[in-house]
């Protein structure tokens, strides 16, 4: 008995061995989806007819003005230029916790705490919930508390820098090497849009939104402290986000605002001595709720086919444009009536800004009017037309139009 005992109790400890090495080495969950960013349907950046601000209103190195809804770009300079961005890291270093981590768990904290920079004093022993610890980073950038989270949630840093660089790919961006979920390292690049879109996710996120349009947070050791983003005191609608500094990123800003159901996102990187970074995110802003416009655009086209009208719906589809301006849907005839869709472009001004697919109805139920129209004693030429007579009539629309004799 003793001879088989032995190794049956070698093997099990072998097993618990392996058991927790294989706990140690394996990633962190992958947590909850990311909030769904629809890809703006006008994408690149705005004409150059459009109204943006001075050079001397909004100097900084790069910046960006987004609807927070559709990501579409409204103004920017050198907007997709990568830089250091210093603390604003920590809106993607939240939003990454959030996805992983329950709010109210609790988290004792290590040797990790003890960085440099903004801190809110933390000390090895404490212990804090998930939420205290993301207010503490959104609200007074405490880089101890970032390092916290980021060893409760990864394990480790280096592995919590892996769930970040995942989540920014995640929300459609290009991949970017991260190495500090602080922003105290200025190798951290990414670029005014690529916090735009970060900053969109996180509005979008329920849990985080709330923290990130906290004016002040309390904590156990600093006691009330006010927001560092002081667009919050003091911009009318402000709803975040988050400030950076470090010496090579310059005084850097990421804030957003809502006026009549609309949220506007503003990224300023490099800005100048404070309080340039909220004086130019506050003209962008100002730009954005003042000279532009968002429309809902929408249209039904119904093109003849034989033996009846064949329906396609456009939109809604969401636009900004220039206050003065009024964007539509433009048809381009086709050769033929296409079976699916059809293709149709948002304009304004002469300049195309997006393309715009038509489903078709494939019901095969027409409106009374077009039930009446395709019947042969009510439209006898339009119901006895052939495919090849509804091809060759669209085909010499379309030469008429390029010769610009149709009217």
């Amino acid at each position: 008995m003793r001879a088989t005992e032995i190794p049956c109790r070698r093997a099990a400890g072998l097993l618990l061995i392996l058991a927790l090495l294989l706990a140690t080495a394996a990633p962190a969950p992958a947590g909850a989806a990311l909030p769904v960013l629809d890809d703006p349907a006008v994408a690149g950046p705005p004409p150059e007819a459009w109204p943006e601000p001075a050079a001397t209103e909004v100097p900084a190195t790069s910046w960006v003005l987004v609807e927070a809804s559709t990501g579409q770009r409204l103004a920017e300079h050198d907007a997709e230029e990568l830089r250091p961005v210093a603390s604003t890291i920590k809106v993607l270093t939240a939003l990454t916790v959030v996805q992983r981590a329950d709010l109210d768990e609790e988290v004792t904290v290590g040797r990790e705490v003890l960085v440099e920079g903004a801190s809110v004093g933390l000390q090895p022993g404490d212990t804090w919930t998930v939420g205290d610890l993301l207010e503490a980073i959104l609200v007074r950038s405490g880089n101890d508390a970032a390092e916290a989270l980021a060893r409760h949630v990864g394990g480790d840093t280096q592995r919590f820098l892996e769930l970040m660089e995942a989540d920014i790919e995640a929300l459609g961006l290009d991949a970017r090497d991260l190495v500090s979920p602080t922003g105290l390292d200025d190798a951290n690049r990414l670029s005014a849009l690529d916090l735009a879109t970060i900053a969109r996710a996180a509005l979008a996120e329920p849990e985080l939104r709330p923290l990130l349009a906290l004016r002040e947070t309390t904590t156990p050791v600093v006691g009330p402290r006010e927001n560092r983003n002081e667009l919050l005191q003091r911009y009318d609608g402000a709803t975040g986000v988050k400030t950076g500094f470090t010496l090579a990123a310059g005084n850097s800003l990421i804030a957003s605002a809502q006026r009549d159901g609309r949220e506007l996102i503003a990224v300023v990187l490099d800005a100048g001595d404070d309080p340039a970074r909220f004086e130019q995110a506050a003209q962008l802003l100002d730009l954005g709720f003042d000279d532009f416009t968002r429309h809902e655009l929408t249209s039904v086209v119904d093109l003849a086919v034989a033996g009846g009208w064949q329906t396609f719906t456009a939109g809604p589809v969401t636009v900004s444009a220039p206050g003065a301006a009024t964007p539509d849907l433009v048809l381009d005839l086709p050769a033929r009536v296409p079976e699916t869709s059809l293709s149709l472009q948002a304009v304004v001004d002469g300049t195309v800004l997006a393309g715009v697919d038509a489903v078709a109805d494939t019901s095969g139920a027409f409106e009374p009017a077009r039930a009446e129209a395709a019947d042969p004693a009510a439209d006898p030429p339009a119901a006895r037309l052939g495919q090849a007579l509804v091809d060759g009539a669209y085909a010499s629309l379309r030469a008429a139009a390029a010769a610009d004799t149709l009217r």
